[in-house]
């Protein structure tokens, strides 16, 4: 026993300084070879502290060894544009002036849901708020916002969105008593039918954002017409 105890101690403290020496953005911006790296870590540090009959220097040198390949990448990745690309891949634009870029969120195999959970992580609920957003290689979703107006700060009021993806997220449409017959009415104003939409919101003030696939979103104030309770 004592000497599964000694082994995971030496284990944690060659992690430990392997990780530092690594980089403090090691912990919450990692790349995805970075990400391979640190489980690939994780995994050979478990061998040597349950297995016994592994020596323990093979679990210390297969940590070095990954240690020695992250550095021989980012050596590459700053001498090597190309290099960089493929290895971290490129940040990418998925909301620009004309809204939600569909041809981004499919190259990153993502969903509306995905970029909505994002822009509410980064403090914002409506596409129209937003001028620019780039997911970085990290993961992270960088914002430029429209500057904004007294008037909408005065109102703030909480977007619901009441179509993702081209289909009616049910629990969200009770929440201001939307009829969804009115709201298929002012999408019959514009063309548009239901599952040619990326996402459709609307707040307690009747404001509406449309944002059709591939065309610039369209906002509306539609409070008579939606009658919100």
């Amino acid at each position: 026993m004592l000497t599964v105890v000694i082994r995971s101690i030496l284990i944690f403290l060659v992690l430990l300084i392997v990780i530092r020496m690594m980089g403090k953005r090691q912990i919450g911006e990692m790349e995805p070879f970075e990400l391979a790296i640190t489980l690939v870590i994780a995994e050979l540090a478990c061998i040597p502290m349950a297995d016994k009959s592994i020596p323990l220097t093979f679990g210390i040198i297969s940590i070095l060894t990954m240690y020695v390949i992250h550095q021989v990448i980012i050596l590459l990745s700053k001498r090597n544009r190309k290099f960089q690309d493929v290895i971290s891949g490129t940040p990418i634009i998925v909301i620009d002036k004309n809204g939600v870029r569909l041809d981004a969120l499919q190259s990153m195999n993502m969903q509306m849901n995905d970029l909505l959970q994002a822009m509410r992580a980064a403090g914002y609920f409506s596409v129209d708020q937003i001028a620019y957003a780039i997911f970085e290689t990290n993961g992270q979703l960088s914002v430029i916002p429209y500057p904004q107006q007294q008037e909408q700060q005065q109102n703030v009021s909480l977007p619901v969105p009441l179509i993702v993806d081209g289909q009616w997220v049910k629990e969200d449409v009770g929440y201001y008593h939307v009829d969804k017959t009115d709201m298929e009415n002012i999408f019959k104003k514009f063309d548009l039918t239901v599952d040619k939409l990326l996402v459709v919101t609307v707040d307690e003030y009747g404001k509406m954002l449309i944002q059709p696939e591939n065309q610039k979103y369209i906002t509306l104030n539609a409070k008579e017409e939606l009658r919100l309770g």
